[in-house]
Order: structure tokens, then C-alpha cells, then sequence
């Protein structure tokens, strides 16, 4: 037994223990108006262990996740995935006067976490492209 077997060390996978998916509705917003579409996540442990995990989500000036769209960054704590469960979030993703035409790259980041949110242990990437006519 190590030091490290005293602070909580565990054996973890290097593989992504996660299936993703995004989608919105409606599908796109209308450029210059207060509006919002929501953003639709799904989120499954694909792991044989149960996982802490979060999302994370990232979106450009012009969009937000509030009213006024100043807000770019939201992170959503999920608590603890049992291993084959399957999580679904729903977040409002605002347009504002400001918001021009065109596509906006939305970056989603699922992480598991190690002891608390504090620690990351793995993460995957996805980004989609929402469009503003």
C-alpha cells in the first residue's frame, strides 16, 4: 500500500467513457431579435464504473446563456453516472438586437471527474454549428 492509496487513488480508464449528444430546438434563430432556441444535451456513461462528471458549454459573442447574453460559459454538474445511465439537460441559449447572421460554433465538453470537480480525469470534445439567419 502506497501513500497515495491513503488520499482516495483509483484505478481509472484512459479510454472516453462517454457517448454525447446535441441538439436544438428549433433548430436556428432569427438575427437581431430577443429569442432563445434550447439547447438539448444527452449524456451517457458507456463506462463499467459509476463517474462524477459535468458538461460545460462555450459559445461566442452574439450568443448567451441568459436574457442579456453576456454570459458565454455555463457549467451543468451532473452528480455521479452509474455505469450504462443516461443524463439529459436542457439549456436556454439566448440571441439578443446584437446577434448578426451567420453560424456560431457551440463547443460542448463532458468531463469525468476524479474526487470532486475540483479534479479532472478525462474529458470529450464536441462542437456543433448553430445557425442565426
Amino acid at each position: 500500500m502506497g501513500i497515495f492509496d491513503l488520499f482516495g487513488k483509483k484505478k481509472f480508464e484512459t479510454t472516453n467513457p462517454f457517448s454525447l449528444k446535441a441538439e436544438t430546438h428549433p433548430y436556428s434563430l432569427r438575427a437581431n431579435t430577443n429569442d432563445y432556441v434550447d439547447l438539448e444535451l444527452s449524456l451517457a456513461n458507456n463506462s463499467e464504473a459509476a463517474i462524477l462528471s459535468s458538461i460545460v458549454l462555450t459559445v461566442p459573442k452574439g450568443l448567451g446563456f441568459e436574457r442579456s447574453a453576456i454570459q458565454q460559459q455555463r457549467e451543468v454538474r451532473l452528480g455521479f453516472l452509474k455505469p450504462g445511465e443516461q443524463k439529459f439537460v436542457k439549456v436556454p441559449l439566448w440571441a439578443t438586437q446584437r446577434t448578426q447572421k451567420g453560424n456560431y460554433p457551440i463547443e460542448i465538453v463532458a468531463i469525468s471527474h476524479y474526487n470532486d470537480y475540483a479534479h479532472v480525469l478525462n474529458e470529450a470534445r464536441k462542437t456543433i454549428a448553430f445557425r442565426v439567419d
